[in-house]
């Protein structure tokens, strides 16, 4: 009795179980890293602005530097002007004085008169916001009011905020036109109270605030937890993937589309700001430049992050096997050997020793601008164009420099292209 066809039919009966078990294993694999990745680019927006949230909104130093540029802002200016002459002419009548001071006569002068009264207070107030000695003032009169935020979304101290209100109060800012009218001879109201017409600008103006500040804490306490949350994400999606390099650009691709969403998200939260945040005393430009910068270095940061994983995706791209890959690194190989044979340089002392040491040259070169990124305080875009042209400079560099010259024929022996 022969056993040989027996014993081939359990070979390959035992073969396709271990090849329905790889196909399992390697379809569950897939699985995971694409649930890995997903739930990195969720999670990679939320980290962003958690960041952010720290590091800008409740970070009162910071935050002052992010509204500084609003005093020179016309829109901004113009709504302090209004409020400020409001509050400054509410409580006194000036035209009911005029009328009291002038002869019978003339009394038909004194709405004329109150009038023009009001326009040069109007117009004293803005000049006194275009001088450097607002400058100054309004970082004062923003520092106090961003502690006041501050302890409103953290909840923190007593802070007293009715229906949801938080506001810019411009007391000193009354105190100082004051100073510059009475010093032209017109005496004004001496004291105002907090809150009082014209004396405070509502900057926000909710009934959510409770969950606002609920939400604030939230992301204050993940500001650490989640960026190391994404990074391990990306990583394990790496580790598990049998295709490392393409994982590393669907995961690249996938960070900087979910930054691009973010970007149109603070748009649309532009738009809800507007319509149901802000104050009704803010005019809808004050109110968006205000919105616009202070959301300014969320969105710088959001094109940094979108434009490393750009280029990190452009990197997995160019170092796969695909035929564009393939054509730009032969025709980057041409034009570096180009290059050498025209200066020499690889034959160098110099070009020797960076030969030897490519490998960790290149890598230093890669490292260098993350580190000068990393350690710079508010990177923008063009800081992050800068230091891709230095890390481009010196991996070019290394390229001339450590690229060995091609061997050259043995004397007496025709080349290739002499024999034929």
């Amino acid at each position: 009795m022969s056993i040989g066809p027996s014993r081939d039919l359990l070979t390959g009966v035992v073969a396709a179980e271990k090849t329905r078990q790889v196909e399992k294993g390697g379809k569950g694999r897939r699985t995971a890293v694409v649930v890995l990745l997903v739930l990195a680019c969720v999670l990679a927006p939320i980290a962003g602005t958690s960041i952010w949230l720290k590091n800008q909104v409740t970070n009162t130093d910071r935050y002052v530097r992010t509204v500084k540029p609003l005093a020179s802002n016309p829109a901004i200016q113009s709504t302090i002007a209004d409020d400020v002459t409001k509050a400054l002419f509410t409580r006194v009548d000036v035209q009911a004085r005029a009328q009291a001071a002038l002869p019978p006569r003339a009394k038909f002068l004194a709405a004329p008169l109150a009038a023009q009264l009001q326009n040069y207070t109007r117009s004293v107030t803005l000049r006194f916001l275009e001088s450097d000695q607002f400058q100054s003032l309004w970082d004062n009169v923003q520092r106090r009011a961003h502690s006041r935020l501050v302890k409103v979304l953290t909840g923190e101290g007593k802070v007293k905020t009715k229906d949801g209100k938080v506001v810019l109060d411009l007391t000193p800012i009354i105190e100082k036109v004051k100073e510059k009218v009475a010093a032209r001879g017109i005496t004004l109201p001496k004291r105002f109270s907090p809150g009082s017409v014209g004396t405070t600008i509502e900057l926000i103006h909710s009934k959510n605030l409770q969950k606002a500040q609920q939400g604030v804490k939230l992301l204050k306490t993940a500001a650490i937890a989640l960026p190391l949350i994404v990074l391990a994400l990306l990583a394990a999606a790496i580790g598990l993937s049998r295709r490392r390099r393409r994982t590393l650009l669907q995961a690249s691709l996938g960070i900087a589309f979910s930054m691009i969403v973010l970007g149109a998200l603070l748009t649309v939260g532009r738009e809800i700001y507007l319509d149901y945040v802000t104050g009704p005393n803010l005019p809808s430009d004050a109110a968006s430049a205000f919105y616009n910068t202070l959301v300014h270095y969320l969105r710088v940061g959001l094109r940094v992050i979108a434009a490393l994983a750009l280029l990190v995706a452009a990197g997995a791209f160019l170092s796969g096997p695909s035929r564009a890959a393939v054509s730009i690194r032969s025709w980057f190989g041409s034009a570096v050997g180009r290059a050498q044979s025209g200066t020499g340089l690889a034959a160098t002392p110099f070009g020797h020793w960076v030969g030897r040491y490519k490998k960790p040259l290149r890598i230093g070169a890669i490292l260098l601008p993350l580190i000068i990124l990393a350690l710079w305080n508010t990177p923008t875009v063009t800081v992050l164009i800068v230091l891709v042209v230095l890390g481009l400079v010196l991996l070019l560099a290394i390229e001339l420099l450590g690229r060995e010259p091609p061997p050259e024929a043995p004397a007496g022996r025709p080349t290739p292209s002499s024999s034929s």
